[in-house]
């Protein structure tokens, strides 16, 4: 076996793998999070009127629905978190592969001896 076909038998996976890749990356490529809301921890100012007056509801209701909110809101919170984690799939270790045979076939090709 030659060495433009040992580069031509490693080429074309490669090429195919890193184009797979390439469009897996695009489609896996999220909108970025809007930034969450600081949340707050002092008091107050004086000026500003506070959650519980501007709050049509009584306390009661309004912690209880502030309770079934996060009960039914937490399912989705958790897959958000879980889709902005960094995980390694098959396909970007196939692309490695890839890469590393492209180098290995142009490496060979161009230490080929001529003739």
């Amino acid at each position: 076996m030659n060495v433009r076909a040992l580069f031509l038998f490693w080429l074309v996976p490669a090429l195919m793998l890193f184009w797979a890749g390439a469009a897996q990356a695009q489609s896996d490529q999220a909108p970025p999070a809007a930034p969450q809301p600081a949340l707050r921890t002092a008091a107050p100012a004086a000026d500003e009127p506070s959650a519980v007056a501007a709050s049509p509801l009584p306390a009661g209701i309004e912690k209880a629905l502030e309770k079934a909110l996060d009960r039914k809101l937490s399912p989705i919170m958790r897959t958000l978190a879980e889709m902005q984690e960094q995980k390694i799939k098959l396909t970007d270790v196939l692309g490695g592969l890839g890469y590393i045979f492209g180098l290995v076939g142009v490496a060979a090709y161009f230490k080929r001896k001529p003739g």
